[in-house]
């Protein structure tokens, strides 16, 4: 398995590079990240989790319908220059973040900096692999993918360890100048050849496929055909689980610490652990999915989240917390790893990134309606572990659906 990977890497070492670096990065729009800078937004804006909770959800709402439009952009704008706009956009939000002074600079923020860094970065990265890569795209997500876990090992502890040396408003500025003057001219510099070499091949490719297309192994669906598919349906409940627990988790890192007794950063240390089951899990399903499909991983998902749900639920002891965070970080890394190969496979990859950007619409409407769903049952009283239980409810049914999903190719 891990001879395949490193073969693979080897192969297309450049293009795995670039989605790393894209899902790395992506952490200034990530959940993880905003959970630190959270009670320090709240506090100097005199908001409550509901109010943050729904200015959150509604710009990351607003994110989940403009990305439907700014996906398609991928099926015709050359990568180079779509992930320059991405990162430009990036930038703009950090620097807006840190100078907001109401909720309507606030809501701003937030929506750029879920649509060009949740938003554009992951699906770029994700919709580019399963794009270019005919084979073993099951361990070439995985390896991808391996950036998430990576930036919530690395910068939330290191936004926590600075928290009390850096205001965080200046923060954020320094972010901002980091990805407009370090991060940008980077990626220029290294996607210089995309176009010429990898897109030509695929164009190539895509061209022998539909002049064939009796024997094509693919045929290259319409967005409007996926839309009429009940797969495609199906597949959106599964993969909106991760995004609607994980953002809440990580979102409310400090409401579960105190719930369960123990300090922010204790809490927060659970995230290596819950970032390296992420990495073995992912690693796994890519080698799963390429030899045996999606089937089994679809179904394993629903059913070891909603063990981790459970155990986190307990609030026993930090142990037994880490053991829920270990679970809830392998079903994460099952289902980031399944996605992307499961779309190009039903659907083909001709108009991948306008069929992706509609799933990914799902998953980031689903981050933001959990904010404002479990911060108002928090301020109603309802504690946060008691929610995690009862969303357990939701989750553990979902196991029935992977089978029927990838029964067969058309239906």
């Amino acid at each position: 398995m891990f001879d395949n990977s490193l073969r693979l890497a080897k192969d297309h070492g450049g293009l795995l590079a670039a989605g790393f670096f894209l899902f790395f990065f992506s952490v200034f729009g990530q959940s993880a990240f905003f959970g630190v800078y959270l009670p320090f937004i709240q506090e100097e804006l005199d908001l409550t989790k509901t109010g943050v909770g729904s200015i959150y959800a509604m710009a990351t709402i607003a994110s989940a319908i403009v990305i439907t439009f700014s996906g398609k952009a991928l099926d015709y704008m050359p990568l180079r220059i779509f992930l320059a706009i991405v990162l430009v956009g990036v930038a703009v939000g950090c620097f807006t973040l840190a100078f907001a002074v109401n909720v309507f600079i606030l809501f701003i923020a937030f929506f750029l900096l879920r649509q060009f860094g949740q938003g554009l970065m992951v699906l770029s990265a994700t919709t580019s692999v399963n794009r270019y890569l005919d084979k073993n795209r099951g361990k070439a997500q995985a390896l991808i993918s391996l950036g998430g876990p990576a930036h919530l090992m690395t910068f939330p502890l290191l936004a926590l360890a600075l928290e009390n040396h850096i205001e965080w408003r200046h923060a954020w500025i320094m972010y901002g100048l980091f990805v407009l003057f370090i991060l940008l001219p980077f990626m220029w510099f290294y996607m210089r050849n995309h176009q010429r070499n990898t897109h030509d091949l695929w164009e190539k490719r895509v061209k022998e496929e539909e002049e064939n297309a009796v024997d094509a192994v693919t045929d290259h669906w319409t967005r409007k055909n996926v839309l009429m598919n009940w797969k495609f349906y199906a597949l959106s409940l599964i993969t909106m689980v991760s995004p609607f627990i994980g953002t809440v988790v990580v979102f409310y890192q400090r409401d579960i610490a105190d719930a369960i007794g123990i300090s922010p950063l204790a809490f927060a240390a659970t995230f290596p652990l819950f970032s390296f089951s992420t990495i073995i899990a992912s690693l796994i399903a890519g080698h799963v999915i390429d030899k045996y499909g999606e089937v089994a991983i679809l179904t394993a998902f629903p059913i070891v989240y909603t063990a981790g749900l459970l155990v986190l639920s307990s609030g026993i002891s930090l142990p037994v917390v880490y053991i829920g965070m270990a679970l809830i970080g392998a079903g994460n890394g099952m289902i980031s790893t399944a996605g992307g190969p499961l779309l190009a496979f039903l659907y083909g990859t001709k108009h991948l990134g306008a069929i992706k950007s509609l799933l990914f619409s799902m998953a980031i409407l689903s981050s933001a309606l959990s904010p404002f769903m479990f911060g108002y049952f928090m301020d109603h009283g309802v504690g946060i572990l008691t929610i995690f239980s009862w969303a357990a409810y939701f989750t553990a049914p979902l196991f029935i659906l992977g089978p029927f999903i990838c029964r067969k190719k058309v239906v």
